[in-house]
C-alpha cells in the first residue's frame, strides 16, 4: 500500500519535541486553555501575520465561530444563505445550522471533487451572504475567478474577512 499521507514518517522528525510538550503539558495540568494555548495563539498570530488568532477544539468549532462573528458584525442574519460545496465533511453543513442559516449545496467540480465555482454563480439568490469554501484532498479552491465572483455579486463577506485578518482589502 503506498501511504497518502505518511504523517508517522512526518512526526518521526519532531518525536523529541513532540514527547517533551506532550509531557510538559500533562505534567501542568492545563489540558485546556492556560499557557500552552495562549503560547500557540500568540505563535500562530505572528506567523500569520495578524493581531489575534483563537485555539479552538476542532475545524466546526473554527467555522461556528467565523458564522457567528459575521451574525454580530451584522454582515450575516439568522435565515441567510450561505453557499456549500456538496461533496464536504458534514462540520461544514452542521456549522451552518447551527448558527441558523441556510446552507445551500453546490456540486463538485469532477476533476478535483472541490465546489464547482461554475456553479457558483446561479446558487446565488438575494438572501446569499457568503460562499464556504472547503479545499480537499491537497487541492485549493482558492482563485482569481472566485475573488472575481465575490466582487460583482452581493457577497461582501470576502472584503470583510480580508479586512479582519489585517490583510489588504482590494475585491
Amino acid at each position: 500500500m503506498i501511504k497518502f499521507l505518511d504523517l508517522q514518517k512526518i512526526n518521526l522528525a519532531y518525536q523529541q519535541e513532540i514527547e517533551e510538550k506532550i509531557l510538559s503539558t500533562f505534567r501542568s495540568g492545563w489540558y485546556l486553555l492556560g499557557n500552552e494555548v495562549r503560547n500557540f495563539e500568540e505563535h500562530l498570530a505572528r506567523y500569520l501575520g495578524t493581531p489575534n488568532a483563537i485555539g479552538v477544539a476542532n475545524g466546526l468549532d473554527a467555522l461556528r465561530l467565523i458564522l457567528k462573528g459575521y451574525i454580530t458584525l451584522g454582515v450575516i442574519d439568522h435565515g441567510d444563505e450561505v453557499i456549500v460545496p456538496a461533496h464536504t465533511y458534514i462540520a461544514s453543513i452542521l456549522a451552518v445550522t447551527d448558527c441558523n442559516l441556510k446552507p445551500v449545496l453546490v456540486e463538485p467540480y469532477i476533476a478535483t471533487y472541490n465546489i464547482d465555482i461554475t456553479r457558483i454563480e446561479s446558487a446565488i439568490t438575494s438572501k446569499t451572504k457568503a460562499i464556504m469554501i472547503v479545499h480537499l484532498y491537497g487541492r485549493a479552491v482558492w482563485s482569481s475567478e472566485l475573488e472575481e465572483l465575490a466582487k460583482n455579486t452581493i457577497l461582501k463577506s470576502l472584503k470583510i474577512m480580508r479586512r479582519l485578518l489585517g490583510r489588504p482589502t482590494k475585491v
